[in-house]
């Protein structure tokens, strides 16, 4: 939010200004009085240090004032630009789904498919506000689903069913796994969607992107990484979390008030001694599960096997059982399957092996538990916050409004549906084609600068270059399946989801349900390329190697990342950078390795992947050297291998964006054809420097340490303050737009550069 004193501030100077004379047109040297132009003024003001100097420290020069301003919500790990516009935009899918809003999008009377949406999104969201409905149910629903599991996977004189030396069972085998029973329970999982240590999907064939593919992955760890359960204090508290969610859901119903206030409880030896059991399976689980960079390379995780191979693999699970139980019955099983990891199921295999049939049955319970506990009242869930909030460096006392949380699950469940009532509130105008054209300028540029990219040959560059005019773009929303703006498109998409006002743990387990079956029945269908992947309130923005397409929601077209009417440098310092970062991961370490119809294929020669391969090394090794500081005072660096990609996708979209910017101001000084009037109140910085600001900006943030350490663990994307950093340091654009000496921190000697 813009101060009020600071925008009455520039208000009072305009109005002086109107006084004294006539608005004059806005060509580039005049200074806009719009109420945009002194928000859009007003906000990159109030955002910036200006007592840092800008060449030692970029993000601190462009986001200080950010970070002196914004805390960071006491429910939240972060904030963020991309947090709060996305707060904005929930609260106006709130005003769409709360039927008590005043905000209420207006429905005509004949448009009875609209009609029939808004009361689907309605009764989910009700459904998840009703705790009371919630409170009444108590743990039963998960009681019930647990129990499913103890029939598809018995165990002779379980602990976790009633049995006379129960407690002797915690540390004793019981023979070997029973084949059908662990295929029948992969098959109960997989169904459901939920997270086990293999599971089945659907995806684009990366060989033959115009159909689809059954894959098979690894998966089952209930900590954000491998990495974790090699911390003491983590794993320490994932333990106990395990052991008291066994109590609090199928321990004594007596227990459950003490249990879950948080207080200090004595729990039975026999859930102690289950969630010691779950953390060593988990921890030789982590040992063999696949690192996340390698999980990001195309061509690693590209295994086609059959079905009888894949039995070879892991032959404790009878896969074909598997399949069988999960495809519709009008879809055939494939011949073959990608296997993203083959070394995996091999480990996996030897992993079951050695695995007593009880401890199998203990790790399933406590997956079924981790992932559904969020569906039941607030008493069952207070271990899972303890957890994390030690994750996200959070107080475990605070809960998030309910609003929120359900607005997230309607986001989550049947986003497109909402996002057709946001797209009518919030994507008006201009916006589209506008965004439209800066693309089609920036791919200008990247066409012109291929072939004086003089590490690439002659037939890769013919090649990047018939790529980079087949990149398609989708803006705003989904034009089909579902096409988000038609109510009938949305309502056909939707109808096999049945959704109780009264019932949400169910809703939430028919979601699941439909989720997977119509994701299977993908299989026997064509890629549609118009299809997006995100709903449109939707604050992100992605590239698809195979569909070769840029693709922008309509949530994230708002301020500060776009308004229609901003000058043109604050726009392409903004949008137009994400557009170009978007553009620059078709030709990333990862997008490269897919030609211009979406095959993953080698298209490059052998010279010009040996370039590549040294230049990206410069990244990984600038990248690497960058850190933070974990919550133990320890310095945590940036893995540069792992956010390669970003990382060459930000330098990318930097320059080109950058480039393609300044050949329309440098093209039209005046302004007759391009905007890029001032802005009131920031006479001291160029265009120029406005526009390496606007791209700053994007990434002015806060996060706790905790968080950082995860997001170094888990994320590709590297902290903030790096991309802004790492970005301007290989731009030399930017050391003259602030006359930065060589040597300077932000303008090291060398540069890394790709594209």
């Amino acid at each position: 939010m813009v101060p009020l004193k600071l925008l009455l501030a520039i208000g009072l100077a305009m109005a002086l200004q109107l006084v004294h004379g006539a608005q004059p047109p806005l060509y580039n040297k005049a200074i806009c009085a719009a109420p945009q132009c002194i928000l859009t003024a007003a906000s990159i003001l109030q955002d910036m240090d200006p007592n840092v100097d800008p060449c030692e420290d970029f993000s601190a020069y462009t986001c200080g004032g950010f970070a002196n301003r914004e805390e960071i919500p006491a429910d939240q790990e972060s904030t963020s630009y991309f947090r709060i516009l996305s707060d904005e935009n929930n609260q106006i899918i709130r005003s769409i789904v709360d039927a008590e809003s005043v905000k209420a999008p207006q429905v005509s009377s004949d448009d009875e498919a609209s009609q029939r949406n808004i009361q689907k999104l309605r009764n989910l969201y009700t459904s998840c506000m009703d705790e009371a409905q919630s409170a009444e149910a108590g743990r039963q629903p998960l009681m019930d689903e647990v129990q499913k599991l103890l029939e598809v996977f018995p165990v002779t004189g379980s602990i976790l069913t009633p049995s006379p030396d129960a407690e002797s069972m915690l540390s004793s085998p019981v023979g070997a796994v029973n084949r059908n029973a662990l295929s029948l329970a992969l098959s109960y999982f997989n169904k459901i969607g939920l997270d086990l240590f293999s599971s089945f999907g659907v995806t684009t064939d990366l060989k033959d992107p115009n159909r689809h593919v059954l894959r098979l992955t690894e998966g089952g760890l209930g900590l954000p990484s491998k990495e974790y359960y090699l911390d003491d204090r983590i794993i320490s508290i994932y333990e106990a979390t395990a052991s008291k969610m066994f109590n609090l859901i199928l321990g004594e119903d007596t227990n459950v008030s003490s249990s879950s206030t948080g207080k200090t409880t004595e729990l039975p030896i026999k859930w102690t001694g289950i969630g010691n059991d779950v953390m060593n399976f988990e921890k030789q689980l982590a040992a063999i599960s696949t690192p996340k960079k390698d999980l990001r390379n195309s061509e690693k995780t590209y295994n086609p096997f059959s079905i009888d191979q894949i039995s070879s693999m892991t032959p404790s699970v009878d896969w074909s059982f598997v399949l069988k139980n999960l495809l519709p019955t009008d879809v055939d099983t494939p011949n073959i399957i990608v296997v993203t990891s083959p070394i995996f199921q091999t480990k996996l295999e030897s992993l079951l092996q050695k695995t007593s049939p009880q401890t199998l049955q203990n790790y399933m319970i406590w997956s079924v538990i981790r992932q559904m506990a969020g569906y039941l009242a607030e008493r069952y869930k207070r271990p899972m916050r303890e957890l994390n909030a030690a994750l996200a460096g959070i107080s475990p006392d605070v809960i998030p409004e309910r609003w929120k949380y359900c607005v997230s699950i309607v986001n989550d469940r049947l986003g497109q549906m909402a996002g057709h009532y946001f797209v009518k509130e919030s994507f008006k105008g201009s916006s589209r084609t506008q965004v439209y054209d800066m693309v089609e300028t920036i791919r200008s540029t990247y066409l012109k600068n291929l072939p004086e990219l003089d590490w690439l040959d002659e037939p890769t560059v013919a090649g990047a270059v018939k790529k980079m005019k087949a990149i398609a773009q989708l803006i705003g929303f989904s034009t089909d399946a579902p096409n988000v703006a038609s109510s009938e498109s949305l309502e056909e998409y939707f109808k096999g989801y049945s959704v109780d006002p009264m019932d949400y743990f169910g809703n939430m387990m028919r979601g699941g349900l439909w989720e997977t079956e119509s994701s299977f029945k993908e299989l026997s269908e064509r890629v549609n390329k118009l299809q997006m992947h995100m709903s449109s309130q939707t604050v992100n923005a992605y590239y698809s190697p195979t569909q070769n397409q840029i693709v922008f929601p309509a949530g994230i077209l708002q301020p500060p990342f776009f308004h229609a009417d901003n000058p043109e440098y604050v726009n392409y310092g903004s949008i137009g950078v994400v557009a170009g970062h978007e553009i620059t991961h078709g030709f990333d370490n990862m997008g490269h390795l897919f030609d211009s119809e979406g095959r993953l294929i080698n298209w490059w020669t052998k010279a010009t992947t040996d370039a590549f391969d040294s230049k990206a090394q410069c990244f990984v090794e600038q990248y690497g050297n960058f850190t933070i500081l974990g919550p133990d005072g320890k310095n945590y660096h940036v893995d540069g291998q792992l956010t390669l990609g970003e990382n060459i996708a930000d330098n990318g979209g930097l320059k080109n964006s950058h480039e393609a910017w300044q050949a329309r101001f440098n093209s039209d000084p005046a302004g007759w054809r391009y905007k890029n009037f001032r802005l009131p109140g920031l006479d001291r910085y160029t265009p120029e420097q406005l526009f390496f600001i606007s791209y700053a900006r994007l990434w002015c943030s806060k996060q706790r340490p905790e968080a950082l350490v995860r997001q170094l663990r888990t994320d590709p994307h590297g902290p903030a303050k790096w991309r802004i950093n790492g970005a301007v340091q290989n731009s030399v654009a930017f050391a003259r737009a602030f006359s930065c000496p060589t040597g300077a921190p932000m303008n090291p000697e060398r540069k890394c550069g790709l594209w």
